[in-house]
């Protein structure tokens, strides 16, 4: 093959190789899903996947660390029922002895409806753009969202309204607890939760961004 044929061949397999590159750029809705998987579904591919896909960004901006910081994120997944439970049992009308005995089957609850967080089903829609308010130099945009989530017979915040016009002793508190962590664990997926995520950008760069994420994805409105 000639030298030239060789050039050629060379150019174009470069050229084909930087649009193949600049196709895998993220969108707005792949971003979008990123944080819908790191939110909803406490995925830590997504995590380390926002963390790479923002780190050039923060780096040039000098901010510290990684956007997301996974080890603590992790354990604070594992540790999501062990710290709810209390919470939930300060609006139990007993004695701390008794609230005591009931934190097993507390933190069993939590855990189930952690659980069926995680079995939500989401779906990413267009982005549409934001041009009120926004400067020159930036781009934004908002991309809607739809979970499927659970449905269960009665939520959290249901069972402590009727509980608290009960006179339940603990072992009713038990048997009542343990219903509703089932109701999580069976629910069906038929609860529709639609949202969405604002974005911006600069236009030098165009790194999709939501400082604030959890303003706009918190499934926790639903669930309990």
């Amino acid at each position: 093959m000639k030298a030239k044929s060789l050039r050629t061949l060379a150019a174009a397999v470069l050229a084909v190789a930087s649009t193949a590159h600049a196709a895998t750029k993220p969108t707005p809705e792949a971003v979008t899903d990123l944080f819908l998987r790191t939110l909803v579904l406490s995925d830590p591919a997504a995590m380390q996947s926002l963390n790479d896909y923002t780190r050039p960004v923060r780096k040039a901006n000098k901010a510290d660390g990684d956007f997301i910081n996974i080890p603590d994120t992790v354990q604070a997944d594992k540790d999501y029922a062990k710290d709810l439970a209390p919470v939930m049992l300060e609006q139990v009308k007993l004695s701390d002895k008794d609230k005591a005995a009931l934190v097993p089957a507390v933190e069993k609850l939590m855990q189930s409806v952690r659980d069926a967080q995680k079995r939500s089903v989401c779906t990413v829609g267009k982005s549409e753009p934001i041009t009120q308010d926004v400067p020159k130099s930036m781009l934004a945009v908002s991309v809607a969202f739809e979970c499927k989530v659970v449905s269960p017979p009665e939520k959290i915040s249901g069972f402590l309204q009727r509980a608290s016009k009960s006179s339940w002793n603990t072992a009713q508190y038990r048997e009542a607890i343990d219903k509703l962590r089932v109701g999580y664990e069976n629910a069906p997926l038929t609860q529709a939760w639609q949202g969405a995520l604002p974005l911006t950008a600069e236009k030098k760069n165009g790194v999709w961004q939501n400082i604030f994420p959890r303003e706009s994805i918190d499934v926790a409105e639903v669930l309990f």
